[in-house]
């Protein structure tokens, strides 16, 4: 079989047609003259197949050039006939012109196939490569397709293991790999010699039953052949899972020597590269693909998979490298690759950093594959700027296709969460968790997400349910004791949370231990225990010392919250230029990434306003701001619009210390009012210090009726406290005041003694919070007089 020509041009295709080229144009426009598009944009580069031309030459044009009829002169009548009749069929050719060129919808439902390696039955052993290359080549050709739903190699692995690249297959294995890669069909087949040719024979086999529903076969004779032999299976592949003929007209489908290299030999060494590299083998991948870009430079798949593996083992320079290379080559990746490409591209590296662009990168994939899984790209960028509204609708047109995906169930529990739909989040984790009950690592994720949902909800018995089927279903991990201990400490059983974050500080790995250190150290500063508490984040930065962590990542954030929390306790024992040093280590810790970065530079602002460094703190301030608002960030981004509550709470607590009581109030209720939806937990998820803060200048100011809403919030059971336990307690101490306020202003004496024993109520609470505090707070006295008085009465 002869390999199909190309026209490239415009100009190509009007000289085949012997027409012009703005008459092609009309025809596209008019009449659906099967014109391809290397991107599907209608800007892009054109290139049609002349057997395709043909074929509509000799069926569509004579809608292009129906005969005229001869001008005659007829009775009035007649004139009025001919143009009814002409007016009827103009319509039918316009009705006929919009069926055949009006978009082809996207379904939500297609046929999902795996395709596996074939089998070399040729007895020449040059065609060995071919057996997982061919398969490869086919994968990327049909993942183009907006009508089937293609599983990508490194995906297949994962989800079934070495199976996927067996040597030959039964139909046991064919069901097996069916329903571990949870398609409905699997593509797999065999070369066999013919002559000189080889014949390339394809089995389309339905996963549940086996049933082969299709067997193209295609003759190739020389091996760079294997490029237009991959589309004209692609094609027939189609065909056998009966994708409508009009949508098959209407699919990208550019062809695989366009997306992928011309080269037979480097297509090979990218397909044994690319395996390698899904096992996580990224030296060894490194040096194949190397060699695949030494024979074909331009091949920007081989670039992309480099530019990864070289991130992976943080060899920045070289990744920019090959990732500049890919981005130059962009317009030969594919379609639904490029999205994921780009996203990390644009955000690897602050030169780059242009989120605008990578909204863009993914409207455009959202465009043609609105239900793939990669969406979530974009989904998760939304949610980072706390755009939820935006995030969840995206989310809830990938679960149509991917309702059995973990990752993607997880995600849209979260973003229900993030809106307050706490009933949909549960019953979508609810039905996923009871149709897959086997205790897989992927269910981790989704017990965790089940258990904050709970939190949220003050639900305590769910999420110690939630905590005990993580601890059975993974007893090696640490999770579910950690969570353990966050439930009790939230309930304020210190006893049991203490017992369970020891367990957890004894794990024989040191982050594990600093971690546990850490939430030891939260439940001493919940108790006023602030040097018991120092002593155990001192204890966690010499394990840090002593211990070979890695430079960045779960380390480097284990390490840059152990010197964050000591800042804030030399800050609340009064000792400003430790607290200083300490805060300033955690920022060089935390490194200069956006919101994460946010939350130690936020405390050294507060440590500075507080020694009335002022100028150092505007600084800070305005650094923080930068973070925020897009106009003052120093690259191309969008920036996180809603984080200026962070930059609002600076400016109230310079307020305060300057005792502007009005002004500090309302900066406060500017920050306040950016606060994510409850529950949502943004990147600044410490809702305390904003309630606190509030109620703090209101109390200082005599404003007791507004600090009160504040303090409750704060004591809510629901709201986040580890590195605020101080606050926590001192809002029992702030509600006993005000009730105690309060009982003198009423008229009745029922009120007044409801008043009085609901102030004693409060500082019952807080002297038992804060028995055993350290004598640095005066609260604790006084809390013990104004009970004495209240209880004498």
């Amino acid at each position: 079989m002869e390999e199909r020509k190309v026209l490239d041009s415009w100009k190509e295709i009007a000289a085949h047609l012997n027409r012009s080229v703005m008459t092609c144009h009309r025809w596209e426009d008019e009449l659906s003259l099967p014109i391809h598009r290397l991107d599907g944009t209608p800007r892009a580069r054109v290139y049609a197949y002349t057997d395709e031309l043909d074929r509509w030459m000799a069926e569509k044009l004579h809608l292009a050039e129906a005969p005229r009829p001869e001008r005659r002169k007829r009775a009035k009548w007649i004139w009025v006939a001919v143009g009814a009749a002409v007016g009827v069929a103009a319509l039918a050719v316009l009705g006929l012109i919009f069926l055949l060129h009006a978009p082809i919808p996207v379904p939500a439902q297609v046929p999902t196939l795996a395709v596996l390696p074939f089998e070399n039955k040729t007895g020449d052993g040059a065609w060995d490569a071919w057996k997982m290359a061919f398969a490869d080549l086919i994968t990327l050709d049909l993942r183009q397709s907006k009508f089937i739903d293609v599983i990508k190699t490194s995906d297949l692995f994962q989800a079934v293991g070495p199976l996927a690249e067996a040597e030959k297959f039964s139909a046991e294995d064919i069901r097996k790999v069916a329903e571990k890669a949870q398609v409905d069909f699997v593509l797999t087949g065999s070369f066999n010699k013919s002559g000189g040719d080889v014949v390339i024979t394809s089995l389309v086999q339905n996963g549940k039953t086996g049933e082969v529903i299709g067997s193209p076969r295609s003759t190739c004779r020389p091996e760079k052949e294997i490029f237009a032999k991959a589309d004209e299976m692609s094609r027939n592949v189609k065909i056998a899972l009966n994708v409508k003929p009009r949508e098959i007209r209407g699919d990208i489908a550019r062809p695989a020597s366009r997306i992928t290299t011309t080269s037979p030999e480097a297509f090979k060494l990218y397909s044994q590269a690319y395996r390698i590299q899904g096992k996580r083998k990224f030296e060894d991948a490194i040096a194949v693909l190397q060699k695949a870009v030494a024979l074909d430079p331009k091949f920007g798949q081989a670039h992309r998979i480099l530019y990864h593996c070289y991130l992976a083992v943080s060899r920045t320079e070289e990744s920019d490298k090959h990732g500049d290379i890919a981005f130059r080559l962009a317009d030969r990746l594919e379609e639904r690759e490029r999205a994921g490409f780009l996203g990390g591209y644009y955000f690897s590296s602050p030169p780059r950093l242009d989120s605008k662009m990578v909204v863009q990168a993914y409207q455009r994939l959202g465009k043609n594959y609105p239900y793939d899984a990669s969406m979530m790209g974009l989904s998760d960028l939304y949610a980072s700027w706390e755009d939820y509204d935006k995030a969840l609708p995206i989310l809830e047109k990938v679960i149509l296709r991917h309702k059995n995906r973990p990752g993607v169930v997880q995600n849209l529990a979260a973003r229900y969460q993030s809106l307050g739909r706490f009933d949909k989040a549960e019953k979508l984790l609810e039905d996923y968790m009871s149709a897959n009950s086997a205790p897989g690592i992927n269910m981790m994720p989704l017990l965790e997400r089940r258990l904050r949902l709970a939190l949220v909800q003050a639900k305590f018995d769910a999420a110690h349910d939630c905590a005990d089927r993580l601890i059975t279903a993974f007893p090696n991990l640490t999770t579910g004791l950690s969570w353990k201990g966050y439930i009790y400490f939230l309930q304020d059983d210190f006893a049991n949370a203490e017992k369970a974050y020891k367990q957890y500080a004894e794990v024989d790995n040191p982050r594990t231990r600093m971690n546990g250190l850490r939430y030891l150290a939260s439940i001493s500063l919940t108790r006023g225990r602030i040097e018991e508490a120092k002593q155990r984040i001192l204890q966690g930065l010499e394990l840090a010392k002593s211990s070979k962590l890695q430079e960045e990542g779960p380390d480097l954030l284990a390490e840059r919250n152990l010197h964050y929390f000591l800042a804030y306790l030399h800050r609340l024992s009064g000792r400003l230029p430790e607290a200083l040093s300490e805060a300033e280590l955690a920022c060089r810790y935390s490194g200069k990434r956006g919101p994460f970065f946010l939350p130690a530079l936020h405390l050294k602002a507060l440590i500075t306003v507080e020694m009335n460094r002022f100028e150092e703190f505007e600084k800070l301030a305005e650094e923080i701001k930068g973070f925020s608002a897009a106009d003052q960030f120093p690259r191309p981004v969008n920036g996180y619009p809603r984080l200026m509550r962070v930059y609002y709470h600076l400016l109230g607590h310079r307020e305060l210390q300057k005792k502007n009581y009005d002004l500090a109030i309302s900066y406060f209720w500017k920050a306040l009012d950016l606060l994510p939806a409850y529950g949502a937990r943004g990147f600044d998820g410490d809702y305390t210090k904003y309630y606190y803060s509030l109620a703090e200048v209101y109390e200082r100011s005599g404003k007791f009726p507004g600090a009160f809403p504040m303090y409750e919030k704060v004591i809510l059971p629901t709201v986040s406290r580890e590195f605020a336990g101080d606050q926590y307690a001192r809002s029992y101490y702030g509600m006993g005041k005000f009730y105690e306020w309060t009982s003198g202003n009423l008229v009745t004496p029922a009120d007044a003694r409801d008043r009085r024993l609901k102030a004693i109520g409060y500082y019952r609470k807080f002297l038992d919070l804060w028995k055993d505090a350290d004598p640095i707070f005066p609260e604790v006295e006084d809390a013990k007089a104004r009970l004495a008085r209240l209880e004498a009465k």
